[in-house]
């Protein structure tokens, strides 16, 4: 009799519990079968809320690390342009000759690139370097208002070994952003050494831009191996043997006069 009645009551109770349970509906999922597997596609459910764990970009580390270089420089610009003009003193250099204004480079030389060039008459010139420094450098500019400068520096890569250098042509040149100056009225100052940079390039890169180069100077090939060598260490562009080297810099002037826009665009180039 007892053994009947636990039965009874076992009974009683799993039936219990199903039917406290809903009611079970759709296939169960069999492994293999595609169908029995639901694929979320709804864009708000798919969305990555943590950063992937990988390791730092050198590229995106280099271009921050310049771009914050950059503050630095054209913070101490303008603490610089600010004591100098507290006590100004005349700009000396070669001079730009506008119909619309005057642009004084401090202690620069350089002639036209262009012997026709009529900067009067022109809102692009171009002109190449015969002395002075173009980093670090004052400028003033007279008959405009509202003035507003920018610079950006083009660069190309050289390898240097003993005596003799070679610019790895094949690399092909680099062309900054454009830095807007530190100034104040007319005044600005040109950016600095921080603003050099280079494209991020790897080993191999490097190596066969420098073998070609080697090879159109009709090196031998020992030698060219023993020069080759010499990049082994080589992990970024301001490694030596390496060299940054400017090739131009460039300069756009923004401004107003007599209630009109007027911008210039002046181009420097450096006998490499």
């Amino acid at each position: 009799m007892k053994t009947t009645l636990i039965i009874a009551f076992v009974g009683t109770t799993l039936l219990a519990s199903c039917g406290n349970n809903p009611a079970h509906k759709g296939k169960p999922i069999v492994m293999g079968d595609p169908s029995t597997i639901v694929t979320e596609v709804d864009s708000q459910y798919l969305k990555n809320f943590t950063d992937d764990i990988s390791p730092v970009d050198h590229k995106s580390s280099e271009g921050a690390i310049t771009k914050m270089m950059v503050q630095v420089d054209s913070a101490n610009a303008s603490k610089k342009i600010n004591e100098e003009t507290a006590t100004p003193k005349s700009l000396n250099g070669f001079t730009i000759h506008f119909e619309e204004c005057e642009v004084v480079f401090d202690g620069l030389a350089a002639h036209a690139l262009n012997n026709n060039q009529d900067e009067r008459t022109l809102n692009s010139v171009s002109y190449v370097k015969d002395g002075g420094d173009i980093l670090n450098m004052n400028l003033a500019i007279q008959g405009l208002q509202d003035i507003r400068v920018e610079e950006r520096i083009i660069t190309k890569l050289m390898v240097s070994n003993e005596d003799d250098t070679y610019i790895l042509h094949d690399l092909h040149k680099f062309i900054s952003p454009w830095y807007n100056l530190a100034g104040k009225d007319n005044r600005f100052v040109s950016v600095s050494n921080n603003s050099i940079q280079f494209h991020p390039f790897d080993a191999s890169k490097l190596k066969n831009a420098l073998d070609r180069e080697l090879r159109k100077k009709k090196i031998v090939n020992s030698e060219i191996n023993e020069i080759l060598k010499k990049l082994a260490p080589v992990a970024s562009y301001s490694d030596e043997p390496c060299k940054i080297i400017i090739a131009s810099v460039q300069w756009r002037i923004f401004g107003m006069k007599d209630g009109k826009k007027v911008q210039k665009l002046i181009q420097f180039d450096q006998p490499l």
